[in-house]
C-alpha cells in the first residue's frame, strides 16, 4: 500500500492561524510544529529514498529475467545437440574431452564472425 502524504514539509512551515487572545502560547506551537516539520522531511527523504530502491530492485529483476532467459535458451541449444549421444556405459572422459574441444572450437569460429551451423 503506497504511502500518500496529504501536506509537504513546506506546507507546513507556511501554514499561518489565526490568533486569538485565550488561546495557545504560540512560540510552544512553532517549537512542535518545527519538530513535525523536521519528522515529516525525514518520512519524505525515506519515501525517496525507498522508491530509489524498488527502481534499482526492479531493474535488476528485469536484468535476471533477462539473464535467466539466455540461458534457457543455452540449455535449450545445449540439449538438442547433445541428444544424439547416446546414453550409455561407455561414455569416457575422452568424449568428454572431445565435447570440451568441439565447444572451444566452435566459440573461436564464433568469435571470429562465422556461424558453424552454417558450414557445411
Amino acid at each position: 500500500m503506497p504511502l500518500k502524504l496529504k501536506l509537504t514539509s513546506q506546507a507546513l512551515l507556511e501554514k499561518q492561524f489565526q490568533g486569538s487572545t485565550p488561546g495557545y502560547n504560540p512560540l510552544q506551537v512553532d517549537e512542535f510544529i518545527d519538530r513535525i516539520i523536521k519528522d515529516y522531511r525525514l518520512v519524505e527523504a525515506n519515501v525517496l529514498m525507498l522508491k530509489k530502491d524498488v527502481n534499482d530492485l526492479n531493474k535488476q529483476i528485469s536484468d535476471l529475467s533477462e539473464a535467466n532467459r539466455k540461458l534457457e535458451m543455452d540449455n535449450i541449444k545445449y540439449k538438442s545437440r547433445l541428444s544424439n549421444i547416446k546414453e550409455g556405459d561407455n561414455v569416457t572422459s575422452e568424449n568428454v574431452e572431445l565435447l570440451k574441444r568441439i565447444n572451444a572450437l566452435e566459440k573461436f569460429i564464433y568469435e571470429k564472425g562465422y556461424d558453424p551451423t552454417k558450414i557445411k
